[in-house]
């Protein structure tokens, strides 16, 4: 009867030898890894550094202000002031560093607008939407109405169309 305790202690022990050889092989050197301010838990430290060596490609509201401020300025004042500028524009780095050869464009199709737009009952009451399908069929949304300011309308639209 000794023997079966002792095998089953060898095979315990022999499965956490293994787990713990797996272990060092699978999970990264920086795993959990602390700095001085900052513990990455569940997180490899290298991660970080790895992430800070990537071209950056998205600008912020403020970079865009640098030349777009009235833009900018007349935005935040209205329905699309919770909207940062690289929601219709796309990442705007490019844009940033090469104004001249590298435009900030927009969607010109109708699926950038329904990602808001689009009818949703679960949306807040007074929020515009519309059933697209029925809404300017076969136009894109921005044949009528001025992304920046969309209460105005443009080529004869009129109001709630």
């Amino acid at each position: 009867m000794r023997a079966a305790p002792r095998r089953f202690l060898m095979l315990y022990l022999s499965v956490i030898l293994l787990f713990l050889a797996i272990r060092a092989i699978v999970v990264p050197l920086t795993f959990g890894e602390f700095t001085d301010d900052y513990s990455y838990r569940w997180f490899r430290g290298d991660a970080v550094r790895e992430a800070m060596q990537l071209e950056m490609k998205f600008a912020s509201k403020e970079t865009c202000m640098q030349c777009h401020a009235e833009k900018v300025e007349f935005l935040d004042r209205g329905a699309h002031m919770t909207l940062s500028c690289e929601t219709c524009h796309g990442p705007s780095m490019g844009h940033v560093k090469d104004p001249q050869n590298v435009k900030a464009d927009i969607d010109p199709t109708r699926a950038l607008c329904k990602l808001c737009h689009e009818y949703n009952p679960t949306r807040p009451e007074g929020f515009p939407q519309k059933f697209t399908d029925e809404h300017g069929y076969g136009r894109a949304c921005i044949d009528c109405h001025n992304p920046h300011s969309p209460w105005v309308f443009r080529g004869g639209a009129q109001n709630g169309e």
